[in-house]
């Protein structure tokens, strides 16, 4: 697997990248720059999100940049909605080229029209259909990538339990969809494109890459969905030219084109954990994939069971670094959640899908009460396992420490695969 970097000729170019930016960063630092206050016009992008004393919204500055305002709450003034412009004298400090700006006294300019977001009349859907409360909330984050409505409380019970990763759209959920799409498109399975069928096959990836950017797009573009439809970009793309391998190539691929696009993604969390933990399953499953006894081979659902174990284990040792560093905490439980949520997880994805479909009809009530029984064996599931005793361990590491736990997990994968 590590014979020689030139066999991995997208790593290469990662890495002078990688370096690139952190050189810019330490010489050219953009945190913490605190302007001096003056008069700022405000775009609203989001509902309003409540604090102990304000509420926060996302906006767009006049100039596009991101900034989160915080607005004193105050029952005497009517709160902006979306589309509305907020002007207001106040200063704003940049970390990562994502502001936070807090104001007392504001004007609200109205918008010309308040048509919401096409995220936000989806997640209505779900609501015509009859789901409510913490299930509701869930299903929305799960499908449409729309947190607004998620409880601290619940949000805390699934990174206790190790089952945050659920709640970010990502892989899990991009790879759900794909599983789909792929169904849909060749009836169950029952057609697929010959071989030599050149047209076919085009024709089924480009629908396919079409349909998943149009969903990145639906749930804000973030880091982790970012980097699973690239990933399959690739992947379809290779299939029309008859190459079919995700490796480590394909990971750093995906890497150099979103930096290239966007660095300042290189310091976010999502992107991070995203590519640390594909990298780490792509690295330890094709390790393994020539071993399994011949019980696992024979029994599908041992083998789907198994899968999670090996996948799970492997990206828990991708993150764990990550984790450590910046949230200080390990939950002990995570094969369990995951041995429990994702199968839930790979039902209650297209369950919720078909439900927005549908809406408020009568097929969409049906659907709705399976989307909303299955929300809710999830979250009860991820409390039952993070009220379990020690369900997390806090352990703080340095950023040096990270470095070392990376250098240290490549050394054991390398030595690893020459054995084999």
């Amino acid at each position: 697997m590590f014979r020689s970097l030139r066999a991995y000729p997208m790593i290469v170019l990662l890495l002078p990248l990688v370096a690139a930016i952190l050189f810019w960063d330490y010489f050219f630092p953009t945190e913490e720059r605190p302007e001096d206050e003056q008069k700022y016009g405000f775009v609203i992008q989001s509902a309003p999100k409540s604090t102990a004393k304000c509420e926060r919204f996302e906006t767009r500055t006049l100039e596009g940049y991101k900034v989160y305002l915080y607005l004193l709450r105050d029952s005497t003034q009517s709160l902006p909605v979306y589309g509305d412009t907020v002007v207001a004298r106040t200063s704003i400090e940049w970390s990562r080229q994502v502001g936070r700006a807090f104001a007392a006294r504001y004007l609200i300019l109205p918008a010309k029209t308040h048509k919401e977001p096409l995220q936000v009349r989806l997640y209505k859907r779900l609501s015509d259909a009859g789901l409510s409360g913490d299930e509701l909330a869930t299903v929305g984050a799960l499908t449409l990538g729309y947190k607004e409505d998620l409880d601290p409380e619940l949000k805390h019970h699934f990174q206790a339990a190790g089952a945050a990763h659920v709640l970010a759209v990502s892989g899990l959920h991009t790879g759900i969809l794909y599983g789909l799409l792929l169904w849909l498109l060749t009836l169950g399975g029952r057609f697929k494109p010959r071989y030599e069928n050149v047209i076919g096959r085009c024709l089924i990836s480009m629908v396919i890459i079409a349909v998943m950017w149009g969903y990145a797009w639906l749930t804000g573009m973030t880091p982790s969905v970012v980097r699973a439809v690239t990933m399959v970009t690739i992947f379809e793309v290779g299939r029309m030219m008859y190459r079919e391998a995700i490796s480590l190539n394909s990971v750093a691929a995906a890497a150099v084109l979103i930096l290239l696009i966007r660095p300042t993604d290189l310091w976010s969390v999502s992107f991070q954990l995203s590519f640390a933990a594909t990298a780490a399953i792509i690295i330890l499953v094709s390790s393994l994939r020539h071993d399994g006894t011949t019980l696992l081979r024979k029994s599908r659902i041992l083998r789907y069971f198994a899968g999670i174990i090996v996948v799970s284990f492997a990206a828990q040792l991708g993150t764990l670094p990550i984790t450590m560093y910046y949230f200080g905490q390990i939950s002990c439980y995570f094969l369990l959640t995951n041995l429990i949520v994702l199968p839930i997880a790979a039902v209650l994805v297209p369950s919720g899908l078909i439900t927005i479909a549908l809406g408020g009809s009568t097929l969409g009530v049906v659907s709705g009460k399976i989307t909303y029984a299955l929300s809710w064996a999830m979250n009860h599931s991820v409390g039952w396992i993070e009220s379990l005793p020690a369900s997390t361990v806090s352990v703080h590491i340095s950023g040096w420490m990270v470095g070392i736990y990376y250098f240290a997990f490549l050394l054991f994968c390398y030595f690893f695969s020459k054995k084999d």
